[in-house]
């Protein structure tokens, strides 16, 4: 999945700044998870906490973290004698009965009530069918928590292989992009086995922090003023289907509550200091981009505050070089990887 900040390229550079600087570590704390591309990567070696607050993000999260294998779905292939993604893929929405308005339809794609083009009507058609079959078979108790989540992440996964937009969904393209036009399919995302107790969490990171601990604390924080939820409103209202009062041209869910202070300039520092303060961990490492709101001495003020500074380090990893306009410098920009042992004497 295309999403803000994705660290999926990085993993290599983080993995091995996690062995240099914490070689004795047996658990790691995902505290942004996003799309959990980091936590999924070191599941296979470490227990794994996870975290978000954004609702899509813990659904990818229960899928593949807390979920130690793939489901089996049982119970519900006795009773609809097909593998479920068959039958979700197989849907046909103008000849299924939907029991609730088809919310998306009418919504995020064109039609007699909406010009939004988000989606294809026939996709958001099977979107809003696949949805309240999900939640039909939940409240048949034909799905366990394992398995509704799992058949959810496949849905969220899939979205934005058939989206009309740029990157985010912050605005949809005015004309069709050909990969909006494909047929929407579910994807079964791989799920890795480690045999612990992996947990997931769907909170305000400076909250959940007072409640857990641990041998690694991983933080990738926003970097900058754009904030997460407007710009992935639709896949958060496909995964909690709540049927929201939406507004503007491009159909916005109210996210008040999901405001991430470290995207405003007088919030951030203040929010991580805190954050580091109640961090009952032995190793944090922080992902930073040279170009975020806290610049990199404000950041190493809050870890040897709070942590033990002779072991502080950081590593510059080039991400890409570009041009403002032809004929301007070169502007450099890094990766920041942080590390620091934290000193429990002061916390």
């Amino acid at each position: 999945m295309r999403f803000i900040g994705s660290k999926t390229l990085l993993l290599p550079d983080i993995e091995q700044f996690i062995e240099k600087n914490a070689p004795d570590a047996k658990s790691f704390c995902d505290i942004f998870s996003g799309t959990a591309s980091v936590a999924r990567h070191f599941k296979k070696k470490f227990q794994i906490t996870s975290n978000d607050l954004l609702h899509f993000s813990y659904v990818l999260q229960k899928a593949t973290i807390e979920n130690d294998v793939k489901p089996t779905f049982k119970k519900l292939t006795n009773e609809i004698e097909f593998n479920p993604f068959e039958f979700l893929d197989n849907i046909d929405g103008d000849n299924y009965k939907l029991e609730n308005t088809p919310f998306i339809y009418e919504n995020y794609s064109p039609n007699l009530k909406s010009n939004r083009q988000y989606l294809s009507s026939k996709n958001a058609l099977k979107i809003d069918c696949i949805r309240q079959t999900i939640e039909k078979w939940k409240a048949l108790d034909l799905l366990d928590s394992s398995e509704y989540y799992y058949l959810l992440a496949g849905l969220i996964e899939a979205i934005p292989y058939v989206s009309n937009i740029a990157g985010t969904y912050g605005a949809f393209l005015k004309h069709w992009d050909k990969r909006a036009l494909n047929d929407l399919k579910l994807i079964q995302l791989e799920v890795d086995t480690n045999s612990k107790n992996n947990k997931c969490f769907n909170e305000n990171s400076n909250n959940l922090i007072k409640k857990i601990s641990g041998d690694i604390l991983y933080i990738d924080p926003p970097y900058n003023a754009r904030q997460y939820a407007p710009n992935y409103h639709l896949l958060e209202t496909i995964s909690r289907y709540d049927m929201p009062e939406i507004f503007g041209k491009t159909g916005l869910r109210g996210y008040q509550d999901l405001k991430s202070s470290y995207c405003l300039k007088k919030e951030a520092l203040i929010t991580f200091d805190n954050l580091i303060k109640n961090a009952n961990f032995k190793h944090i490492i922080i992902s930073y981009s040279n170009e975020g709101i806290m610049s990199i001495n404000d950041i190493k003020t809050v870890l040897t505050k709070y942590g033990v500074e002779k072991t502080y380090s950081m590593k510059k990893i080039p991400y890409r070089r570009y041009k403002h306009k032809p004929g301007t410098v070169k502007h450099d920009l890094y990766e920041l990887l942080f590390y620091i042992s934290k000193n429990k004497a002061l916390k």
